[in-house]
């Protein structure tokens, strides 16, 4: 279970503190996507979160690239369903994503649709796998009323 000040990282043969579908395993400091989408789970501790308060996702993370055919990727953001945000990824950038907290729930679905997703052979590589994200950290937390 997780509680705003939670920071998930991936490394090599640990298990990461969220469930992961549709992600290669965890490599070195972070996990690839497989595929056209996937999915975070993580459970959170709503326990911890006052009421007038605003969620904010932090995501740091990148695409699969391969110049000059795919230099970025399009990625939508959807929690628990809803489409909380879209980022267009060039490089690895830290993402702040806001969102009402109300959308949280005991077990939340953090979904990532990347249409984009594409495999190092199509552009002359050795890797087979489809590639999408590349997931770095991911965060969940809250903050005090409007801007913070």
């Amino acid at each position: 279970m997780l509680d705003t000040n939670a920071i998930v990282s991936f490394t090599k043969d640990v298990l990461p503190r969220v469930e992961l579908i549709s992600f290669w395993p965890p490599e070195d400091g972070f996990v690839w996507s497989s595929g056209k989408w996937c999915e975070l789970i993580f459970k959170f501790n709503l326990q911890t979160a006052p009421t007038d308060e605003r969620g904010e996702l932090v995501l740091d993370f990148d695409s699969y690239k391969s110049p000059p055919g795919l230099d970025g990727q399009n990625v939508f953001i959807y929690l628990n369903g809803l489409r909380i945000g879209a980022r267009r990824l060039t490089k690895r950038v830290t993402a702040f994503i806001e969102f009402d907290p109300a959308l949280l729930k005991a077990t939340n679905v953090l979904t990532f649709d990347t249409p984009d997703a594409a495999s190092p052979m199509q552009w002359g590589g050795t890797d087979e796998r489809v590639l999408g994200i590349q997931l770095f950290t991911f965060q969940a937390r809250y903050f005090a009323g409007p801007g913070g």
